[in-house]
């Protein structure tokens, strides 16, 4: 990383300058007498000699640019335009000069052009929080490196696509690829301290969010005393991971603490996503202090850098679901709307997050890896003449399994798909036949060992086609017991008038109320289908997620996911005009 990391960093000193570049590569620059004598490469190396020092370094970028100019050095040309980049505070015109730099330099051969502009401008979306087009630029800025073998810059792309899975909710695939960056630096002793302590945050991060707390207090502890010294930024950025690992281990009071000391460090870092993770843990703090209080306060402060930055952390999302129901409680129904109405949008964002980057990330990048590695596999099968048989079977196994793993996932959604008709017909066709059924046609011969008087039967029924009515089945915890004592009787009467008229067990007809509730709701409610599994399931009665999954499976051979997506796609199709 070296040179690269250490200019990827000015921009962060540059913002507190006053000066900038806009304007700066006009032509009618004229280089200085001072620097006339002096060729292109020691210019450049004035320029690094004071990178830091605004004022001097702009000159000396312009003077080696015009000297690459008159030379029609499009290579050199290419170099400068990618440093200048750095020193620009107009968005517009730092994408101007890494676009010119990139089209000067695509069709070399070099180790670092195009490779270098392609991943400054990732690194330029991945600040603007737009990871669709982050990812673009660092897939091109990788292939450029492997076409030109440059392995540190290659470590150097892949960790930042790794922050991208992190950010994704991908924290398995994020944790290998920061241990392996963690790795290549050891390996090739700390060339750059600053690159390695960033890592060693987000690979804290990573750790924590893989729920392995105690490897995240390990590395956070061996990091600490030399963080500190080298960089402030990123010490307040791990001690925000070691609040967060107290909140883990249910240290709320120390939790506290640490975070709140991060905070007025981590207001000036540009990159929010620090200062949002500690009120979002703080937020989590509270809740769990019953400070609710508190927790709107927090919570509200996410919302407020969300607005200006439409910056998203998956996580955060408990936070938009609390003010909801605390607005709720309160019948507050103005705010409830209004975070309602933010939760939709930041949904909304997350859901492309979800697919076209993760498509992209698995399509380009995870897949691209596979082949990558397919390939070696291969070429290890031909050195290797002892084993070549072996491992050709292996290769072939290989291809089997995969074949048949993709016939089979072909298989499950076609089964899937007649599973969804078959069931929007059964929908219709059973409401149809409830509306003509009567009670009256539960077994004669059971209906007399019921062994109930008739005026308490009819009552029952009467009260149970109320209680259908009402929807009271959406209750969480019914039992016989619960429906006897409200329906003023005995549970043993509830049960067997259950068995024998809705001809199943009490548990399953509580059940199969909420199931085909939810699917005419999902059917007629589009706001409903934007529910996570596990607000569904609460919200229709269901104690758990996993129970309601195993139910609705049970009930019509589909997963709440995928019925709620094809039924998406399903109403999409029926509008579609002829």
């Amino acid at each position: 990383m070296n040179k690269i990391a250490r200019i990827a960093r000015l921009l962060v000193l540059l913002w507190c300058s006053n000066l900038t570049f806009s304007q700066s590569l006009d032509e009618h620059f004229v280089v200085p007498d001072s620097l006339k004598p002096f060729s292109y490469e020691e210019v450049l190396k004035k320029f690094w000699g004071s990178y830091e020092d605004t004022a001097k370094a702009i000159p000396y970028l312009k003077t080696c640019l015009a000297k690459a100019v008159q030379a029609n050095d499009s290579l050199k040309m290419a170099e400068i335009y990618a440093r200048v980049y750095f020193y620009e505070e107009n968005d517009s015109l730092k994408l101007e000069f890494l676009n010119k730099s990139i089209s000067l330099s695509k069709n070399l051969v070099h180790t670092l052009y195009p490779a270098f502009p392609y991943s400054s401008k990732g690194n330029f979306y991945l600040e603007k929080w737009d990871y669709e087009n982050a990812l673009d630029n660092y897939l091109k800025a990788l292939d450029y490196a492997k076409k030109s073998k440059n392995e540190s810059f290659q470590y150097m792309v892949e960790y930042n696509i790794g922050l991208i899975k992190s950010e994704l909710g991908k924290h398995q695939e994020a944790l290998q690829i920061f241990r392996k960056s963690r790795e290549y630096e050891e390996k090739r002793g700390i060339r750059d301290t600053i690159d390695y302590l960033d890592i060693m945050v987000h690979l804290t991060e990573s750790y924590t969010k893989n729920n392995k707390i105690d490897s995240s207090d390990y590395y956070i502890a061996r990091t600490f005393s030399s963080l500190n010294y080298y960089d402030e930024n990123l010490y307040y950025q791990l001690l925000l991971n070691q609040g967060v690992n107290f909140y883990c281990k249910k240290e709320y009071l120390n939790a506290e603490k640490t975070l709140i000391v991060t905070l007025p460090y981590l207001k000036k870092i540009e990159d929010k996503a620090f200062l949002v993770k500690a009120y979002y843990y703080l937020g989590k703090i509270k809740e769990s202090l019953v400070d609710h209080e508190e927790s709107i306060f927090f919570y509200k402060r996410i919302d407020s850098v969300f607005n200006y930055t439409q910056f998203i952390v998956p996580e955060v999302r408990e936070g938009y679901l609390f003010l909801i129901n605390n607005y709720k409680a309160e019948q507050d129904f103005e705010n409830q709307l209004f975070y309602v109405d933010r939760l939709l949008k930041f949904d909304s964002i997350m859901r492309k997050n979800n697919t076209q980057v993760n498509e992209k990330l698995v399509k380009q990048y995870d897949t691209a890896k596979l082949l990558a590695e397919k390939e070696k596999l291969i070429e290890v099968v031909y050195t290797k003449n002892s084993n070549f048989k072996l491992y050709i079977w292996i290769l072939v196994g290989i291809v089997f399994g995969v074949t048949i793993l993709f016939y089979y996932q072909f298989q499950k959604r076609k089964l899937y798909a007649q599973r969804f008709n078959a069931l929007m017909k059964e929908q219709n066709r059973r409401r149809e036949k409830m509306a003509k059924e009567s009670v009256i046609n539960a077994k004669t011969e059971e209906i007399k060992k019921l062994k109930i008087a008739e005026e308490i039967k009819t009552d029952i029924l009467a009260k149970i086609e109320k209680f259908e009515a009402n929807k009271e089945f959406l209750e969480p915890n019914i039992t016989t017991n619960s429906l006897a004592t409200q329906f003023k009787t005995n549970s043993k009467y509830v049960s067997r008038i259950v068995n024998i008229y809705k001809e199943k067990n009490f548990t399953n007809y509580i059940n199969d109320l909420r199931v085909e509730y939810l699917i005419e709701e999902l059917k007629t409610n589009k706001k409903f289908r934007n529910y996570t599994i596990k607000a569904i399931s609460s919200e229709i009665g269901f104690n758990t997620t996993e129970a309601f999954s195993k139910y609705f499976h049970k009930k019509t051979g589909l997963y709440p996911s995928y019925f709620i997506k094809r039924i998406t796609e399903y109403e999409d199709e029926l509008e579609v005009p002829a």
